[in-house]
């Protein structure tokens, strides 16, 4: 009678047993605990006009979002903890002409500038300024290029800002004669590719 009980509490408990097992081998071993991976903190490496450029970013993405104009704010917000800039495009002017008579750009291109300002309102200190490109009408984005004074000013160069300090000057850029900007692009040089900055239509 004992030996017919024990043959039977088997047979109840076997399939629970092995549910048990099969629920335990649903997930690789230690799968819950492996934590995600961190994101890479990318460094100041640009300003505007530098040769390096990050990856183009997504345009119809940013087209969503509403451009601001001349005179309007933006606040520009980086990565970094603390780094938050308010940028205003004070004026752009098409075409942009040098102080020295004989300095130009070269055959079949023109300047165009944009007097930026940009103050520090973050909790830090905010070191090397982003990367800007004028946008033309057919979507080609044109990075900024380093030049001498201009008739309506100084380009602006900065290496890092104070909390509270603010900067301003003219980003110049090339472009092709034919070509008419429509927008301008300021990016953090700590932000991720594809996340924007600040978006001024001209």
């Amino acid at each position: 009678m004992r030996q017919t009980a024990s043959v039977l509490a088997a047979a109840v408990l076997l399939p629970a047993l092995l549910l048990t097992a099969t629920a335990c081998q649903s997930a690789p071993e230690g799968a819950a605990l492996a934590p995600a991976a961190a994101p890479a903190v990318p460094v100041d490496d640009g300003a505007p006009g530098a040769d390096e450029e990050p990856a183009a970013p997504d345009r119809a993405a940013a087209g969503a979002a509403k451009d601001a104009h001349v005179g309007d704010s933006v606040r520009v917000q980086g990565r970094e903890v603390g780094r938050h800039l308010q940028v205003v495009l004070g004026a752009f002017v098409d075409p942009a002409v040098s102080v020295e008579p004989n300095y130009a750009p070269p055959a079949g291109k023109r300047w165009v500038a944009a007097s930026m300002s940009f103050v520090n309102v973050g909790g830090a200190s905010y070191g090397a300024l982003g990367r800007m490109w004028a946008y033309d009408g057919a979507g080609k984005r044109h990075p900024a290029v380093r030049t001498g004074g201009l008739t309506t000013g100084k380009p602006i160069v900065f290496d890092s800002l104070a909390v509270g300090e603010r900067a301003e000057g003219w980003v110049v850029f090339e472009i092709p004669e034919n070509q008419r900007i429509v927008r301008l692009q300021y990016q953090d040089a700590n932000m991720r590719p594809n996340s924007g900055g600040g978006f001024w239509a001209v």
